[in-house]
C-alpha cells in the first residue's frame, strides 16, 4: 500500500516558494542600487574639516541647508535651500548683498604719483587690500596698502593707465578705475562690506560619493562626511 506524498509535496511547494522568493531578491537587489540615496537618506549633520581647515555642511529634512568654512584667515557662511537628483545635491543661497568699492573723490594729486587712501577707523585694515594698477605699458603691478593708504610713483611721460582695488582674502576686486591728469591721481575710496563672509551659491553642485558630500571650494575639495542624522 502506498500512502500520500504529504511531505514530499509540501517540500517541493517549499522549494517552489524558496526558489521564488530568492529570485525576487536577485531582482529588488540591483534596482536598490540603481536607485541610489534619496533626498531622506542624505539629510543630516556633516564635518568636513580637514589639515588647517574647518568645515560643516547641514542639510535639514526641510529643504534648508546651512553650511561654513574656515581656512587660514578666511571664513565664509552660507544658508539657503537645497535640492537633490540622482547623486548630485545642489545649494541655492539666500540672496546675498555684496560687498563693494566706492569712489568717494578722484582729485589731482601731486605729479607724478598715484595716492589711493580708504575710508577705515582702523587705519592698519588697508593693510588686507592690494592695488592691481594697469601701467602705460599695458602691465599690471599689484601693490600692497600700507596703514597710510598707498603711494605710487610714475614718470611724466608714463603714466598708469587705470586702477583696480583688491581685497586679498576673499578675493573681491573692484571694476577698473581709469585714470588720467584730469580728474587726477588723487584716489579716495569706501569699502562697503555689506554681506561681507556669505558665500552666494547659485544651484553650486555637490557630488555624492560614498555617503560623502563633495564640494569644491578654493581649490581643495571638501569631504563632508556625516556626524549626526
Amino acid at each position: 500500500m502506498r500512502f500520500p506524498d504529504f511531505f514530499g509535496a509540501d517540500l517541493k511547494v517549499g522549494r517552489r516558494f524558496a526558489l521564488a522568493a530568492s529570485i525576487a531578491m536577485l531582482v529588488a537587489i540591483p534596482s536598490a542600487i540603481a536607485a541610489g540615496p534619496t533626498p531622506a537618506s542624505v539629510v543630516g549633520t556633516y564635518d568636513g574639516g580637514q589639515m588647517e581647515v574647518a568645515a560643516a555642511l547641514e542639510l535639514t529634512a526641510n529643504g534648508r541647508f546651512h553650511y561654513g568654512l574656515s581656512y587660514g584667515a578666511l571664513d565664509e557662511e552660507a544658508t539657503g535651500k537645497w535640492t537633490m537628483s540622482g547623486d548630485r545635491i545642489t545649494l541655492t543661497s539666500d540672496p546675498v548683498t555684496a560687498p563693494r568699492y566706492v569712489v568717494v573723490s578722484q582729485d589731482k594729486g601731486p605729479d607724478g604719483v598715484l595716492r589711493i587712501i580708504m575710508d577705515f577707523e582702523d587705519p592698519y585694515y588697508q593693510q588686507h587690500f592690494f592695488a592691481l594698477i594697469t601701467k602705460s605699458d599695458g602691465s599690471v603691478e599689484n601693490v600692497q596698502l600700507g596703514i597710510d593708504g598707498l603711494t605710487w610713483s610714475f614718470q611724466t611721460g608714463a603714466p598708469p593707465k587705470s586702477v583696480r582695488l583688491l581685497f586679498n582674502v576673499y578675493q573681491l576686486v573692484s571694476d577698473p578705475l581709469p585714470l588720467a591728469p584730469s580728474p587726477g591721481y588723487l584716489i579716495h575710496y569706501r569699502f562697503e562690506p555689506n554681506d561681507l563672509g556669505k558665500v552666494e551659491f547659485k544651484a553650486e553642485p555637490v557630488k555624492i560619493v560614498h555617503g560623502e558630500l563633495l564640494l569644491e571650494r578654493h581649490g581643495r575639495t571638501l569631504r563632508f562626511k556625516r556626524v549626526k542624522s
